[in-house]
């Protein structure tokens, strides 16, 4: 008996020896870890993030269950049962110490005095850069990873989130109609002027993830010129503020834009476009099934179609001037022709 008893005892202490080790082989695969200008010795439990588009990619990626506080300027709505710690800059550091955090990230522009204090507290801060570049938000998507979940496990969660988010995008559209529309996407800045995206950057490329013809394909400045958009006219216009759509249906030039002539209109933050993560993929599913929902409602509408976007002013002047001196006999005889050739832009659901 006692013999057994041995071998037992020897088996569960060999099979502890290799738990542990596997255990003590995964920490070592893991952590420490280097990154935001900071070595992390073991996983964070409690963090407090101070960027809107870091927390929107912790989200993503599904570490915000660690958040234990957030800036004001993470205002989410997916975020707003976390407590705010204060402005991005100058966060309240006693508020930080005292929910036990070990981790803060944040910008380059919280303050050298706010830095200290949190580390005085006992948390470790790593900093980030926001993206400006498919590169740099896929190494911003693998960096918080590890940051959060360690070098291996982590950094993969964060490498497959980014990959996820980008084919979730490029494949989202595909549920929607089958009818390519135009779209514009605009907002006021500091002076009121009215702006777009501009190519080449984040925001505009996660706006033409949407699948439809965006009326200001290679626009270098942000500035809106009035007589491209009163031109193009696009099928649909998305927004920024309030103040921005007032904006528009106040000036007259806009008057005849379809768009604004059939409420055609949403408004979506633009700050969603900069966010790359949780924000982005819902602007976008609310972009689509806006859309969806309008070309629906209007199965024979006679907007135009993608192919008829680029009409040029001397086109349409030319049209209007045909029309209004055509004679009153062709214009019967022409009639029933007119009634046969009429172009119907109905959705077939799929």
């Amino acid at each position: 008996m006692k013999r057994t008893l041995s071998v037992i005892l020897a088996l569960c202490l060999m099979l502890s020896c290799l738990i542990f080790a596997g255990c003590s082989t995964e920490q070592s695969n893991n952590w420490p870890v280097t990154v935001g200008g900071v070595t992390i010795d073991k996983e964070p439990q409690n963090i407090v993030v101070l960027n809107d588009c870091f927390a929107d990619i912790i989200s993503y990626i599904g570490y915000d269950i660690k958040m234990v506080g957030r800036s004001d300027e993470c205002d989410q709505d997916f975020l707003h049962i976390v407590p705010s710690v204060g402005a991005a800059a100058a966060p309240d550091t006693a508020k930080i110490t005292a929910a036990a955090t070990d981790l803060v990230i944040a910008d380059s522009t919280l303050s050298a005095d706010a830095k200290a204090a949190i580390e005085k507290g006992g948390a470790k801060v790593a900093t980030f850069e926001v993206p400006a570049t498919e590169e740099a938000l896929k190494q911003l998507y693998t960096d918080l990873g590890s940051a959060l979940g360690g070098s291996t496990d982590g950094s993969k969660k964060g490498s497959d989130g980014y990959d996820g988010l980008i084919e979730m995008l490029g494949n989202m559209n595909t549920a929607a109609s089958n009818i390519v529309c135009t779209v514009a996407y605009l907002y006021l800045d500091e002076n009121g002027q009215l702006c777009t995206f501009t190519d080449g950057t984040l925001p505009y490329k996660f706006f033409n993830y949407n699948g439809n013809t965006n009326i200001f394909p290679n626009q270098t400045d942000p500035a809106v010129n009035p007589e491209k958009l009163r031109i193009s006219s696009p099928n649909y216009i998305f927004y920024d503020t309030e103040e921005t759509l007032t904006a528009l249906q106040t000036n007259e030039e806009y008057a005849r834009v379809h768009a604004l002539v059939n409420n055609a209109t949403l408004m979506i933050p633009r700050k969603a476009f900069s966010r790359y993560g949780t924000s982005s993929e819902k602007a976008i599913y609310d972009i689509l099934s806006f859309i969806e929902k309008d070309r629906k409602a209007t199965p024979d509408s006679a907007a135009p179609a993608a192919t008829a976007q680029a009409e040029s002013a001397a086109q349409s002047e030319t049209a209007a001037q045909e029309e209004a001196t055509a004679a009153p006999a062709a214009e019967a005889t022409q009639a029933p022709a007119q009634d046969e050739e009429v172009i119907s832009y109905s959705v077939q659901n799929q």
